[in-house]
Order: C-alpha cells, then structure tokens, then sequence
C-alpha cells in the first residue's frame, strides 16, 4: 500500500518550508502521496464593513468572502501540487471550510496517512496559549505522528 503524507498549507514561509521537507521525504518514499491541505474558518460573528444593516446584504457578502479565501486556498494548493510534481511527486488538493486542526486530522484518516506534516510559525509559548497553534494541537491530538517544520530548518 502506498504511503501518504498530509501536508498543511497555506502559501506562508512557514508552510513553503514544511513543502520543502515535505518533497524531500515522499521524494525518499517509492510511490509516495502527499496530499496538499489548506483549510479555513470564519468566526460565527463576522460582520463585514458596511454590512451591518442587513441580514441578507451580510449573508451575500459572508458567501463572496468565503468563495475569495476558497479560491486563494485553491490557487495555494495548485502552486504546492505543481512543485511536488516537478519532484516527481504525486500529489492530491484538498481545500476545505472548517478549523486547520479537526480539516487535517479528517484528512489524515480519510486518506490512511502516514504522517502530517505542518511548517511552525514560530510563536511563543504566551501566543500559543492565547492563539492557538496548530502544531501545537496537532501534536496533542494526533493518533499519528505529527513533523512540525521550524520556519528556519536547514533541511
């Protein structure tokens, strides 16, 4: 069976390194996927400028905005997909509407991955804790192992 990675993404340094890694590691795995994710999520109270009055004007807007950052993810996942090809690399997109963590933890058991692998942005434990770090999440709800990416790693 082959193997399959879980890589998130989002177009940032941090992620571009994770890519890196990433093409480096499924490049040493005969047959390797690396399946490119890229999730995101909306606060239930967002209210856009000038949209205040109207329901129905704050729903239309709420939709535009969603399909936006949907088709900036897509675009990110296609720049990814196209460079772990050029490696020899086969790889799968996913864009996906839901919190990073719980979108690649899904992702990962859908697909039997073997591993997921995240860039880290390198906040600080006192931003982490008032944040939220993906990493940090998802290595202490993964029921598989997690390689976070430091946002400088030398390869």
């Amino acid at each position: 069976m082959p193997t399959t990675l879980v890589l998130g993404y989002d177009g940032s340094d941090c992620s571009k390194t994770a890519l890196a890694r990433t093409i480096d590691l499924a490049g040493a795995i005969a047959g390797a996927t690396v399946v490119v994710v890229y999730a995101f999520e909306f606060s239930i109270g967002y209210v856009p400028m000038g949209m205040t009055d109207s329901p129905l004007m704050m729903s239309a807007e709420f939709d535009d905005h969603a399909q936006l950052v949907r088709g900036f993810g897509e675009g990110e996942v296609e720049k990814a997909a196209v460079k772990l090809a050029a490696a020899g690399v086969k790889a799968e997109k996913v864009v996906a509407e839901g919190r990073p963590v719980e979108v690649l933890l899904e992702t990962a058991k859908e697909h039997d991955a073997a591993l997921i692998v995240v860039g880290s942005h390198g906040q600080g434990a006192v931003s982490a804790a008032f944040l939220g770090s993906t990493a940090l999440k998802l290595l202490h709800h993964s029921k598989l192992p997690v390689l976070v990416v430091p946002r400088h790693d030398k390869g």
